[in-house]
C-alpha cells in the first residue's frame, strides 16, 4: 500500500521540484546576463525539461525512499513539516551550487538564501500534500483522498 501511496506521490513531487527550480531560474538566473551560462534565457523549455527528468530520476532513488520512513515513523503534521522543508533547504543548497557556479555567483550575485527559500516552501508543500492524501484498499478497488 506505501508502494502505491508513493508512486502517485511522484506526480506532486516532479510538479513541486520543476516549479521550484524554474521559480530560482526567474528569481535569480536573470540575473545572470552572459551567454557563458546556460540556463533558462538561453535553453528555454529545454531547461524546464532537464529540471522534469532530474525530479523524475531523483524521486524513486532518494526522495520516496526517504518519505516512505518517515510516513512510517513520524506521525506530528509539525515535525513532518520541519522535516520536508529542512530537506527542501538542503536540496535548495544542492541545485543552487549545480546551476550557478562560483563565477556567476561572484559576478552576478545570485542568493543562495533565495534558493533555500524557494525549496524549502517546496518542502513545505510536499509534506501537506503527503499529510493530507491518502489511498487505501475498499472493496478490491483503490481509494484516493484523504484517509
Amino acid at each position: 500500500m506505501l508502494v502505491v501511496r508513493y508512486s502517485i506521490m511522484w506526480i506532486p513531487f516532479i510538479l513541486l521540484f520543476t516549479a521550484a527550480a524554474w521559480g530560482l531560474e526567474l528569481w535569480e538566473g536573470n540575473k545572470i546576463t552572459t551567454t557563458e551560462y546556460y540556463g533558462l534565457r538561453n535553453l528555454g523549455f529545454a531547461f524546464i525539461a532537464m529540471m522534469f527528468l532530474g525530479a523524475t530520476s531523483v524521486y524513486p532513488i532518494a526522495v520516496a525512499p526517504f518519505s516512505m520512513l518517515v510516513y512510517k515513523f513520524v506521525s506530528s503534521l509539525l515535525v513532518r513539516i520541519v522535516i520536508y522543508s529542512v530537506a527542501g533547504g538542503a536540496s535548495g543548497i544542492w541545485i543552487f551550487h549545480r546551476l550557478y557556479d562560483d563565477y556567476f555567483v561572484r559576478g552576478y550575485g545570485p542568493q543562495l538564501s533565495s534558493s533555500v527559500l524557494i525549496f524549502a516552501s517546496a518542502g513545505l508543500l510536499y509534506a501537506l500534500i503527503d499529510h493530507f492524501f491518502d489511498v487505501k484498499k475498499e472493496a478490491g478497488r483503490w481509494r484516493i483522498g484523504r484517509g
